[in-house]
């Protein structure tokens, strides 16, 4: 098989799943109106992000095999699964930075918004990203691999993780609290994810990890439960009126609207997140 066929094949398994699990089992019973709307768009974007990585991760991936052997991680005594843990550990470390970067940063936040902007949360959350931005994490991403040398066994096995993280913690289900609490203190859970999607500045904020929980407790990112209560937690785009976009390009217009398309929406509030 090939990395695409292995990658494909995974993502649909783990797709599946977690689309039954939260049929099954839902957190909370989502509004039909928009469900069908939301999965349109969250797909659209989805493909378009597909497109732009497909374009785009030859050239990169032509860097990467040119000047990637010289990293820290690609030193000749370093046992190959201590390069492999090292990598997986080290490129979660970078998306939670990273995500923690789209946060603070006003031009990357306009870019973020358009995740941030879905009104519920389901599994198809976490297909949604502007394309841009995806683009710009491609680009980070294969920066550390040729600063840091990773094997290329670690970026796939790296790069489905993450995904399946992603759905994960996107899906609308809630673990029994007992293990919850103990699957938390290893890895981000939909609980502890719903809270940083919450329309709160303080909570969304907060709990900026993808896989691993640890890095929002080292770097003191991290919210245990919602301020108010789990049953008043309402997701969407921090301290707006309850926005949903009504067409896909207003979805890829978004980070390009002008100042007084954004107060429209936003009534006067900063596209900058954490203000």
């Amino acid at each position: 098989m090939t990395d695409f066929s292995i990658r494909v094949s995974v993502f649909l398994a783990v797709l599946t799943v977690l689309l039954w699990w939260q049929w099954r089992k839902p957190a909370k019973i989502l509004p039909r109106q928009q469900t069908g709307l939301r999965w349109r768009h969250n797909l659209l974007l989805f493909g378009s992000g597909i497109l732009v990585v497909r374009l785009f991760q030859p050239l990169l991936l032509s860097f990467v095999s040119l000047y990637g052997h010289s990293g820290l991680l690609s030193h000749p005594e370093l046992p190959f699964w201590a390069a492999m843990v090292m990598s997986l550990i080290l490129l979660d470390g970078v998306i939670y930075w990273q995500h923690r970067l789209f946060h603070t940063l006003p031009w990357l936040w306009r870019l973020h918004r358009v995740h941030h902007s879905d009104p519920s949360l389901d599994t198809s959350s976490a297909l949604r990203f502007h394309p841009v931005e995806i683009l710009l994490s491609l680009g980070i991403k294969s920066g550390v691999i040729l600063l840091l040398g990773i094997p290329f066994e670690a970026v796939l096995l790296f790069d489905i993780v993450l995904n399946a993280s992603a759905m994960f913690n996107h899906t609308n289900v809630r673990i029994p609290e007992p293990f919850e609490t103990w699957l938390r203190r290893l890895i981000v859970t939909p609980d502890y994810h719903r809270i940083h999607h919450s329309r709160s500045i303080q909570e969304a904020n907060s709990n900026y990890g993808f896989c691993l929980s640890l890095w929002d407790r080292i770097f003191a990112s991290y919210t245990p439960h919602p301020h108010r209560g789990e049953a008043e937690l309402s997701t969407g785009m921090p301290q707006t009126r309850h926005y949903a976009p009504a067409t896909l390009n207003s979805l890829l217009m978004m980070p390009f609207w002008s100042k007084r398309q954004e107060n429209m929406v936003f009534r006067g509030t900063s596209a900058r997140c954490n203000r």
